[in-house]
């Protein structure tokens, strides 16, 4: 087996034909010919997820986040991309393309709150209206603080920052990552809480001017969940490899609660 059976497998779930304009997903380091000896899982590539998978002798990763998104005016020893190459590991980053696919990650989003299935796309980019975010309708209202501190346990949250109102919350709008600038479309969708992550001030006083639910249940958390999703659907098809999620890929913040 080959990187590009995993490029290929890969694409066939999350095409990276759909990723945005901006973004830098796709085959980033290595050979694509090369012998698939085992595969890491990631949301970030970092000096200690390479030390991991070279540990285990793995010589492919598999990250959400793009280790290569700015143009790159060296490649210096201590890097990242060093590392790879120094190390004969392969990079695979899917970031935007696996936002916007069906059962990707708003999708997880919404299989962790066990919300249901969604009933449209919160921010519609493609014709097709592939797009970002969901938003679906809750079977029993909730309100702010206990829709809050659900998102905390079902994502495993250190904190969660939320907008308190008196408003029953029936119809939810999830976006995984940095959703913030959502916020406007959630309201006009009559949307009464949007769950997100890494939302700024201006952000925060928008929704309480609209006595709205806003949660901010973090980037880290509200993606990370795509590694332990693609480890599974991946080990199914290729179940003669060794694929794990690298234990340090974790929440690069500490907090004081």
């Amino acid at each position: 087996m080959k990187v590009k059976d995993i490029y290929d497998y890969l694409n066939e779930y999350a095409p990276f034909s759909v990723q945005d304009k901006y973004d830098n997903s796709g085959f980033l380091v290595g050979d694509i010919n090369a012998k698939v000896k085992g595969i890491c899982l990631c949301l970030d590539i970092t000096m200690d997820v390479i030390k991991e998978a070279a540990a285990q002798r793995a010589n492919l990763i598999i990250s959400h986040h793009p280790v290569i998104f700015d143009p790159l005016k060296s490649v210096t020893e201590g890097s990242p991309v060093y590392e790879l190459v120094r190390n004969k590991i392969n990079a695979i980053c899917m970031h935007t393309n696996a936002d916007m696919t069906k059962d990707g990650v708003s999708d997880l989003m919404l299989d962790l709150l066990e919300f249901g299935q969604s009933c449209e796309v919160l921010e519609p980019i493609m014709p097709d209206n592939t797009g970002y975010g969901k938003i679906c309708n809750l079977a029993i209202e909730t309100h702010a603080k206990a829709l809050a501190e659900y998102c905390k346990k079902a994502f495993d949250c250190t904190v969660v920052r939320y907008t308190e109102t008196d408003k029953p919350i029936k119809r939810v709008a999830v976006c995984s990552g940095s959703g913030g600038s959502t916020l406007p479309l959630a309201i006009k969708a009559g949307c009464d809480a949007l769950i997100t992550g890494d939302i700024k001030h201006d952000v925060w006083i928008d929704a309480v001017n609209n006595d709205f639910c806003l949660i901010d249940a973090g980037h880290f958390h509200t993606e990370n969940i795509l590694c332990n999703h693609l480890c599974g659907i991946l080990s199914r098809k290729f179940n003669d490899t060794q694929i794990f999620v690298a234990q340090s890929s974790k929440d690069p913040c500490s907090y004081i609660v």
